[in-house]
């Protein structure tokens, strides 16, 4: 067993271990946690050192089966072994003779080991201690839900955070799809804050202070507090500014993290994200509302795969790829980013990258040439790597792939029939080779990423790429301009250069609903602007008649990219038709001629902030409701409707309460309780019911909540018929006052119900046996401790709260064993002579 070093924790000499430490930690008021890893030490099975307990050894137990790939100190346990499961009681025992609270096992969850994650599980309630397990790295598979649930209390959804927005822009989507399985005592990780001063060992990066920007800080504070990820600081806390404390003890925004309900997201569109709560304490409706932007580098709206971090931690230091492939889609962007720490050493590698056709037919990408291509050093290479060696991932070498670096855009044209991508991605040793610590994250789309200078997520036309391979012959745009006030027609570089990019716009019209139509060139712009030279009405912008694809054309515009024509629309105009293309007097440039047409209907402009209109009726309020803005704790008014728009910043997040301001006082509450008197470990059923006193046909909706004295036992959601129960256990002699609470919802205001007190008198301990059972197995105490005596060596002992919930199991060694449960509990014994159940309390 791992014992810690007497070099770097003095207090553990005399084979103390944590515990002097665990100690001091406690007599502060906090808990102490220790970070270990998955296994058993390579160390102890070369030396067959002993099992505790057993007469096995290490050497009996072990596997060379999914060793860690990137830390190789330990063997995999092989739970089908005799010893296995007693290995992992015996480290779970030390720690918790120590006082460990809290152990976070490595190299778990990624991948998957279910065996060694139940030993773990098990070997934690056979001490008797409650100890939260966590479980690294990400990302935990989300199809294991539910085993993750039922053994662990926490579990990374990704790969190490660090401050970089692209994997800030990434967690979205992780945190959205992991939102459904958040449950008391069992919560999705989404790993650290890396906020304030951080790397001051350079553990990832320079010594420096977190890199995100202001609004990106607000962002993952109040994306983490809605997803109700566990809040651990990533920082050294005595550095802390006055901003970064502020983010840490918002009152009202802790407040959410801790007693929210129904956490989701609302919605994800044009990079605008909305994520919703409730608080059952009041029925009020919790919104954060995000300016996603892009990552910095591409637009990551419309992605078909994001791989999330790859590192050297990454098992085989690569992701295998296999994905379907949009029907019609006839183009393929692969995309290398740096995952965000910058592009130094990453060196990356697209292995054996294949696009299959319905058919049945493969393509080769490593065989084709791609229509556009960029690497942030080098370049980029077929069958080599981008430093011109062999293609080899950790140690394997490939001879078909293609060799890149981040940050890094492919762009290939493939058949219309294409049907699935495959591929493995991963870091060339050309990278990992180096000291430094290659980090990238690939990517793959079919509809171009590339940024842009105008907000592409708000056109309503968009022509895609246009060049001399792609689209060649013109593109037939279609929008509707319905009340619209004003078009924008603009032309783009497609993301590369406006070298040669000669572009026209080709009988643009406007369209009534009766077939009326309005030429463009017929009506004067408001403003117009060309990349180069200036636009030309009925000419191309070399003055030479509009031509496009062999035919001419009379009216439209020529125009060079980055370009805008600005028009105000005359009134009953509904729909806008063009044709657009590359203008035939640059077929023959030496370089560009590459170009997208997009229409507008508001200004196209990328904006610093954006103002994102809150939909109150989306929310379920149909009146005035009054707004809050919980970070900076200050009332904003009363809103109805739509009338709410804040403006979020580039990357930034609002967090807001809505209240109604006109719900009905129509619900009454009533309590009642099965017993006004009991003794001590009875069971008391509550019971609530919510009745409405009006004419309303409205089903009530939110929570109860039921509080003995002033502790919360339960949110109960209100059901359809209005009826809740809960079983509660009277744990101590004395006065019991229960309070029901009905938090409201966006139509019933809150209410409350009278108390019902219930007086509980002292039992003495009881003993239930089986009659078939001859043992005498009781309770006593000595010196405040709750003893088990009479007990069998070999007997199996389980010990559940009053609820049911199970605290420990452990097998007896002796005819007596201390119980380390405080309280109410039930114990139930089980021998070769048949079970008792003993409800007891303890000191």
């Amino acid at each position: 067993r791992y014992l810690p070093s007497p070099k770097r924790f003095p207090s553990s000499v005399r084979a103390n271990g944590f515990q002097p430490l665990a100690d001091y930690v406690h007599s502060k008021g906090l808990k102490f946690g220790i970070h270990i890893m998955r296994g058993v030490p390579k160390k102890a099975v070369s030396a067959r050192l002993p099992i505790l307990g057993t007469n096995k050894t290490a050497a009996d137990i072990y596997s060379t089966a999914f060793e860690c790939t990137w830390l190789q100190d330990n063997y995999t346990v092989d739970a089908s072994k005799e010893g296995a499961q007693e290995y992992y009681n015996s480290i779970v025992d030390m720690y918790a003779s120590w006082g460990v609270d809290y152990i976070k096992v490595d190299d778990l969850s990624r991948p998957y080991h279910d065996k060694e994650i139940e030993m773990l599980r098990k070997a934690i309630d056979q001490t008797g201690r409650p100890i939260v397990l966590s479980m690294s790295p990400g990302a935990t598979p989300l199809d294991q839900h539910a085993h993750a649930k039922n053994n662990a209390n926490l579990w990374r959804t990704i790969d190490d955070f660090w401050d970089n927005w692209s994997q800030l822009n990434y967690s979205f989507g992780v945190c959205a799809d992991w939102a459904p399985y958040i449950a008391p005592g069992a919560w999705p990780d989404a790993d650290m804050l890396p906020l304030g001063h951080l790397a001051i060992r350079g553990e990832r990066g320079a010594d420096r202070y977190t890199n995100f920007t202001a609004n990106e800080q607000y962002t993952l504070m109040t994306l983490w507090t809605m997803f109700k990820s566990p809040l651990m600081f990533g920082g050294h806390l005595p550095d802390n500014d006055a901003f970064t404390q502020s983010l840490l003890t918002n009152t009202e925004v802790l407040r959410v993290h801790q007693t929210s309900l129904e956490n989701k997201e609302w919605y994800n569109k044009d990079g605008v994200i909305a994520w919703t709560a409730t608080d059952p304490a009041n029925g009020d409706k919790l919104v954060a509302l995000f300016n996603n932007g892009g990552d910095g580098f591409v637009n990551t709206k419309q992605l078909l795969y994001r791989s999330g971090t790859v590192s050297t931690l990454t098992d085989g230091y690569g992701v295998d790829i296999d994905l379907e492939l949009p029907e019609s889609s006839n183009q393929l962007y692969l995309i290398v980013n740096d995952g965000g720490d910058g592009s130094s050493y990453d060196h990356a590698d697209w292995i054996d990258p294949t696009v299959y056709l319905s058919n049945g037919d493969s393509m080769k990408l490593s065989d084709q040439n791609w229509e556009f291509a960029s690497a942030g050093w080098g370049t980029i290479q077929k069958n080599k790597s981008i430093s011109g060696g062999s293609l080899n991932i950790k140690g394997t070498t490939y001879t078909k792939g293609i060799g890149t670096h981040a940050q890094s855009v492919i762009l290939y044209s493939i058949p219309e029939n294409a049907v699935r991508f495959k591929a493995f991605a991963g870091l060339d040793v050309g990278g990992t080779s180096q000291t430094g610590r290659p980090t990238v994250e690939f990517m793959i789309s079919v509809v171009d990423p590339t940024l842009r200078e105008v907000n592409v997520n708000n056109a309503i036309a968009n022509s895609g790429r246009v060049s001399r391979t792609i689209q060649s012959e013109g593109v037939q745009l279609t929008a509707d301009i319905t009340d619209a006030e004003k078009l924008y027609l603009v032309v783009t570089d497609a993301g590369d250069n406006f070298n040669y990019d000669h572009g026209d716009w080709i009988q643009p019209t406007l369209y009534k609903e009766n077939g009326d139509s309005l030429l463009l060139t017929s009506v004067n712009w408001v403003n117009a602007t060309s990349g180069w030279d200036v636009v030309k009405k009925n000419k191309s912008l070399d003055n030479n008649p509009l031509r496009v694809n062999g035919k001419t054309y009379t009216n439209g515009f020529g125009v060079n990219a980055y370009s805008t024509i600005e028009f105000d629309l005359p009134e009953g105009y509904t729909t806008f038709t063009t044709f657009c293309g590359l203008d035939d007097e640059v077929k023959n440039a030496p370089n560009g001629v590459t170009m997208e047409f997009l229409v507008f209907t508001q200004n196209p402009e990328n904006q610093d902030s954006v103002v994102i209109p809150l939909d109150m009726e989306a929310l379920g309020y149909s009146g005035e409701c009054m707004v809050r803005n919980v970070w900076t704790q200050s009332d904003l008014g009363t809103f109805s409707g739509s009338e709410f728009a804040p403006a979020i910043g580039n990357h930034g997040a609002g967090l807001y309460r809505i209240s109604s301001a006109n719900r009905v006082a129509a619900v009454e509450l009533q309590l009642g309780v099965s017993s006004t008197e009991a003794q001590v470990t009875d069971t008391l059923e509550l019971n609530a019911s919510i009745l409405v006193t009006s004419n309303d046909t409205v089903m009530p909706k939110g929570y109860v909540q039921l509080f003995q004295n002033d502790s919360l036992l339960a949110n109960l959601a209100a059901s359809e018929v209005g009826h809740v129960t809960l079983k509660t256990v009277c744990q101590k002699a004395g006065r019991l006052t229960f309070t029901a609470r009905y938090g409201g919802d966006v139509y019933y205001a809150p209410s409350g119900a009278s108390t019902a007190v219930v007086t509980v008198k002292e039992q003495a301990t009881s003993v239930r046996k089986n009659e078939d059972n001859r043992q005498k197995v009781s309770v006593y105490n000595a010196q405040s401790v709750g003893y088990l005596k009479g007990l069998n060596v070999g007997d199996h002992v389980r010990v559940y709260n009053m609820h049911g919930q199970l605290l420990s199991a452990f097998i007896a060694q002796t005819d007596v064993e201390r119980l380390s449960h405080h309280g109410a509990v039930i114990v139930e014994v089980s021998s070769t002579n048949g079970k008792q159940s003993l409800k007891a309390v303890l000191p």
